[in-house]
């Protein structure tokens, strides 16, 4: 049994070695670890060379311009050319457990699975906090009529690359590339979304063993247009997904709306923290609240279990809250206005 991981690395020079330690401390110890710098102008290329010197089972790789698809393409590449079992990816200031890739393998061959998922941890890369636990108490197999009826239960686990175990027979037969485009935000859950579409059998493994660190820094706080548009992409993905299995349900369609209130959540959030001025921040929120999906989100009835539905009136006065205190509101009295009309209950 052989198993491939890739990172993919630019300027990560505070966290890489971090992420590298948490792979070759595996208690499983077959695997090959390619790890690609993405044109990088810190010491993160020499920090990887140093460790393929004294760990054989690490493969440098290095590209001459930082373009984030490389990622995609290399990844597609080594799913193409290995004649290992299985494919892991790993964020470049991320760590997994020491024993994720033996439980996983383990887990994967019990059960037959094309994909096993873990829980995992969303942490403050400053902070060291513990912002979101993500886990299972039972282990949970979907297959068949189980990725409707169990869809509320796996969600949160079908997103992102990471934390995952891909069966490469299953990406070669099914012909499942990752086709990536320029920004990355939500463009790997959609395509986690296609991969459990055309999988037989998937596995939650409930334990959490990924820690995915956030920072500031990350692309949804940068490239905040790109970022709403990706929510919204996203979002749609999530609808086609589950409307490719036949009639989505009451409950489903609810969770779907439960979703999207989440996503615009974080996109305002993003947007209200930008260093922007006020009018870019008001366009920007506009853009957010006059879909349509936001008009149906605020006024649906929905299922009492999706707390964050309950709580739509809280969430709106806190948005017109936020609006109102930007500075030098009253220059941008009739774009605020009209942004407020979208934001009645």
């Amino acid at each position: 049994m052989k198993v491939i991981v890739f990172t993919m690395a630019y300027n990560a020079q505070m966290t890489i070695k971090r992420t590298i330690e948490s792979i070759r401390n595996q208690t499983f110890s077959n695997f090959e670890y390619y790890i690609l710098d993405n044109a990088s102008t810190d010491d993160t290329e020499d920090i990887i060379f140093d460790y393929s010197k004294i760990d054989e089972r690490i493969i440098p790789l290095h590209v001459n311009k930082n373009d984030p698809p490389n990622g995609g393409t290399i990844f597609n590449t080594l799913v193409r050319a290995t004649d290992a079992e299985y494919i892991v990816w790993c964020d470049a200031d991320d760590t997994y457990t020491s024993e994720f890739l033996e439980k996983m393998i383990d887990f994967a061959e019990k059960n037959k699975l094309d994909i096993a998922v873990c829980g995992y941890n969303k942490i403050n890369g400053f902070t060291g906090e513990v912002q979101k636990h993500r886990a299972l108490e039972h282990n949970l197999i979907i297959y068949d009529q189980l990725f409707t009826d169990a869809f509320i239960q796996y969600r949160g686990f079908a997103s992102y690359l990471w934390g995952k175990l891909y069966s490469v027979p299953f990406l070669k037969a099914k012909s499942t590339t990752n086709t990536p485009k320029k920004e990355r935000v939500c463009n790997d859950s959609s395509w986690v979304l296609g991969l459990f579409r055309k999988a037989k059998r998937v596995g939650i493994y409930g334990k959490a063993m990924y820690q995915y660190y956030q920072y500031p820094h990350s692309l949804s706080h940068i490239d905040i247009e790109a970022g709403l548009s990706s929510y919204r992409d996203l979002w749609k993905a999530t609808k086609k997904y589950l409307e490719s299995y036949g009639q989505v349900s009451k409950l489903n369609e609810d969770f779907l709306y439960a979703i999207h209130l989440s996503l615009v959540d974080e996109a305002a959030g993003n947007v209200f923290a930008a260093k922007l001025n006020t009018e870019k921040k008001l366009e920007l929120l506009q853009e957010v609240f006059s879909d349509p999906v936001w008009k149906e989100t605020l006024t649906r009835d929905v299922d009492p279990q999706f707390s964050n539905m309950a709580g739509r009136e809280e969430f709106v006065f806190d948005i017109k809250k936020k609006i109102t205190a930007l500075p030098e509101i009253e220059k941008n009295y009739r774009r605020a206005e009209e942004l407020l009309s979208y934001l009645k209950i």
